[in-house]
């Protein structure tokens, strides 16, 4: 696609982000915060937020200063053709594990909730297909969905979630601040990982619409994931209690399913949040399976990204499958994503944004 074709809009960026970030692990976040920090969870999420706020601005300092160019040649012009490779194959390594162990639990969740008697390696190929067909619109239709898909998740699940705020019991959450500040920085590094998916701007900013509005937009998105991802502990918290919450794998599925509303029409409507949240998992499944392919497209100098992304299914498939059972894939996401995390989202952006800076300033000499 042509460079000059801006397309993205401020709603645009804003949904892709959301998107991209938010997927079905938010409802094991409550349980993972309860174990380490017990009712100050939204503590370490207002913690998170403002690390990743840190992050996503520091990538969009790196585009900016690179004139807007897509990752590969931002990574290119920077480390070097050798050193640029091996960097983007570490982002690419790390997308496909990150998407293949949510790929896992979101079948995970499939088969408990909708589709008990399914086959998870069914489930597993159908999403991939799903995925394949949605890249093969190019970026401004991933876009597109990403906007669609925004207000038909957004909306009916917030709305639940209202009819929440009667039924829990907000003394659970006292007392405040009684963990030690070693505990904090436990759960924070823990769960540092619900944030990935900010470095999906990579991707659409490029094709940004009135660029001078990025950063409030970028702050934005991550003050509306904030605040969602608070919404979500809080009250499954208020529902359950810290001690309830910790012996829970989903903990956000249970307080959904647990919420009467009065008077509703429709039977089984946790079915049909259910149902809603599987869009959800297909935004940020897609969209960073679309980034993965586009920078394994860029690398091996591939003419289609059609290609590039049928090169990343046998991979994700067997990632998918790999654990055992739901413990390994909670382990992996505990252990193994915070060190992924911490390299590519942290480590190599910040030298990567002092390089440019650097060359920036010999440029301007």
């Amino acid at each position: 696609m042509v460079r000059d074709e801006n397309f993205v809009t401020s709603y645009s960026l804003f949904a892709t982000i959301v998107t991209s970030v938010i997927g079905v692990s938010v409802f094991s976040y409550a349980s993972d915060l309860c174990d380490i920090v017990g009712n100050d969870g939204w503590i370490v999420i207002i913690i998170s937020a403002l690390i990743n706020f840190a992050l996503i601005y520091i990538m969009y300092l790196i585009i900016r200063l690179n004139n807007y160019d897509e990752f590969y040649k931002i990574v290119n012009d920077n480390f070097g053709r050798y050193l640029a490779k091996i960097i983007v194959l570490s982002f690419v390594i790390y997308n496909i594990v990150y998407i293949s162990n949510g790929l896992r639990v979101f079948t995970e969740e499939t088969k408990l909730y909708l589709l008990e008697k399914t086959p998870m390696e069914f489930l597993i190929i159908i999403s991939i297909i799903v995925a394949n067909y949605l890249i093969r619109g190019e970026v401004d239709t991933l876009v597109k969905f990403n906007e669609v898909v925004f207000w038909v998740s957004f909306i009916p699940v917030i709305f639940v979630l209202l009819f929440a705020f009667y039924q829990g019991d907000f003394t659970n959450l006292l007392p405040v601040l009684q963990n030690k500040p070693s505990n904090y920085i436990t759960a924070t590094w823990v769960t540092i990982n619900r944030f990935k998916g900010i470095e999906i701007i990579f991707l659409v900013l490029p094709f940004m619409k009135k660029k001078n509005k990025t950063s409030k937009i970028l702050f934005n998105s991550l003050f509306f994931i904030g605040i969602f991802y608070i919404l979500v502990v809080i009250l499954s918290v208020a529902m359950f209690s810290t001690e309830q919450v910790k012996l829970m794998l989903w903990p956000g599925i249970t307080m959904i399913k647990s919420i009467n509303i009065p008077g509703t029409f429709i039977e089984r409507w946790e079915g049909i949040i259910m149902a809603i949240w599987v869009l959800f998992f297909f935004t940020t499944f897609t969209n960073l399976y679309y980034f993965s392919a586009d920078i394994l497209k860029d690398m091996l100098h591939i003419e289609d990204i059609k290609i590039s992304s049928l090169l990343i299914i046998p991979f994700v498939y067997i990632i998918a499958l790999y654990p055992e059972n739901v413990a390994e894939v909670i382990d992996v996401g505990r252990n193994l994503m915070p060190i992924l995390f911490i390299i590519n989202m942290v480590v190599i952006p910040i030298i990567l944004l002092l390089i440019s800076k650097f060359r920036l300033s010999k440029r301007k000499q």
